[in-house]
């Protein structure tokens, strides 16, 4: 009560217009277009008011979302026509609730400061400038900063993620939900198993993408891997064993010879980070022991078959013909083909689609972005991993040693992975990566706001010490 006027929570005078609005829209539409797209805007409505006035519900929705929503329109997978999905909507949606609720509450801030800032505001001016240059050469459509779009939104779910979850059992409920979400898809994904073929991630339309698929796995498997090596709990043991086992025979399903290549560099990043060094060393050599007999014979013919001349395929790497099957092949020729181009747009590369369809992350940045472009790409890389090795160095308990380990061994694996993928701009990894980055950030905050309070107190007490030792001499 203030000069005798109630106060009225601007939430709640925004949840009833929103209740009035829906009731009008839904009233009138109805008996003008087709009921389905009018459940479809109701829910729209729905949920932007729900973000805006609880956002943390509306992150438990994206979270599932991102690996589990269904997928419109058509794409293949060299890259060439349009879809949508249901995570690009609903983030539309968390976005506009975003921004309205920050203008109005000014204490919440649109971009929080964080230890990444500098790379990824630098990354994305240099997409949107590079694909505007792009469009003045005639190279690029309106389809162009579309792409650019979808790659700042990855970083909208990171932003979203700083700034509404605030607690570290926050950070732990939403872990949980995560991997809730993988265990979800590696069951969908072992029941593809006895069907023959590649396993895909659901609900991928036509095509799928088993290398997109055995990317995020990989990922989180090294997050399940960090939280075991450091969980005091013997039920989250148990459970993240499961998790962890299922993961690798879903991964192996994928014959996903990128995901393979980063497994190895992820058991190092966890030998060498983590204290369990002779635990580590001893499951290592039972598991290569293990492998002549336990790996399927697809996975080895898949392994093997990398390195086998295909009738018509032919690599050359400084003069000399390269035995490789015709995928393998196409990528190198692929990558050769960037360098001899380069030479026309060297600085600002093409833009973002500029260029034809080229699978490896660093060759396509280094063409559509140019050399500055991959300075700056690999400058946000360098402070990605800066930042997981920092919160790992400072954290005080082991979950957030776990999280953070588990992630970096993560981040190191997707590394590797976009050799011969565009790992770092695949919606169904980055998603979940930036996700996962932005609960890392919030546990560095609550770590260092914790190592400061007790200099902040222990200046105190010397502060009045100092006064009292002044009384004294003045007495």
């Amino acid at each position: 009560m203030a000069n005798g006027v109630r106060q009225i929570d601007i939430s709640l005078i925004i949840m009833m217009i929103g209740i009035i609005l829906i009731g009008c829209i839904v009233g009138f539409a109805i008996t003008k277009v087709m009921p389905i797209f009018v459940l479809g805007a109701t829910l729209g409505v729905m949920i932007f008011i729900v973000s805006f006035i609880w956002p943390p519900i509306a992150l438990y929705f994206l979270v599932f979302s991102m690996l589990l929503s269904p997928e419109f329109g058509e794409r293949s997978t060299q890259g060439s026509g349009f879809s949508i999905r249901l995570d690009d909507v609903l983030l539309v949606l968390l976005s506009f609730s975003w921004f309205i609720r920050s203008a109005i509450k000014k204490e919440y801030g649109i971009f929080p400061k964080t230890p990444l800032n500098r790379g990824i505001t630098a990354y994305i001016l240099l997409c949107f400038f590079s694909t505007i240059m792009g469009g003045i050469y005639g190279k690029i459509n309106v389809s162009g900063l579309f792409y650019v779009l979808k790659y700042f939104e990855y970083f909208i779910v990171f932003y979203m993620a700083v700034n509404f979850i605030k607690t570290r059992e926050q950070v732990k409920t939403f872990v949980i939900l995560l991997l809730i979400t993988c265990a979800i898809t590696c069951v969908m994904g072992a029941i593809q198993i006895p069907l023959g073929g590649r396993v895909t991630a659901p609900f991928e339309g036509q095509e799928g993408e088993p290398g997109t698929f055995g990317g995020y796995l990989v990922m989180m498997l090294s997050v399940s891997i960090g939280l075991f090596l450091t969980s005091e709990s013997g039920r989250a043991k148990i459970l993240l064993v499961c998790l962890i086992g299922i993961s690798l025979i879903v991964i192996m399903a994928t014959e996903s010879r990128a995901a393979w290549m980063g497994l190895p560099f992820m058991y190092i990043s966890f030998i060498i980070l983590n204290k369990k060094k002779l635990f580590l060393i001893g499951t290592l050599v039972v598991l290569i022991a293990a492998t002549p007999f336990i790996v399927p014979q697809n996975v080895k013919d898949r392994y093997s078959g990398t390195f086998k001349k295909e009738k018509g395929y032919q690599a050359k790497i400084g003069g000399k013909d390269i035995a490789l099957d015709s995928s393998a092949t196409l990528r190198v020729l692929s990558w050769q083909g960037v360098l001899k181009d380069l030479k026309y747009h060297p600085i600002l590369g093409y833009g973002i689609t500029g260029y034809w369809f080229i699978d490896a992350q660093f060759f396509r940045t280094l063409i559509e972005l140019g050399i500055l472009g991959l300075c700056i790409f690999l400058y946000l890389l360098y402070q990605i991993a800066r930042f997981l090795l920092e919160t790992h160095r400072i954290a005080s308990d082991n979950y957030v040693k776990g999280l953070s380990m588990g992630v970096f061994a993560g981040f190191i694996t997707l590394l590797l992975h976009s050799i011969g993928s565009n790992t770092f701009i695949i919606v169904r990894i980055m998603e979940p990566f930036w996700f996962l980055m932005g609960l890392v950030v919030v546990l560095y905050h609550i770590e260092k706001n914790k190592q400061e309070e007790p200099e902040s107190e222990s200046s105190n007490v010397r502060e009045k010490a100092a006064y009292k030792l002044l009384d004294l001499k003045k007495a």
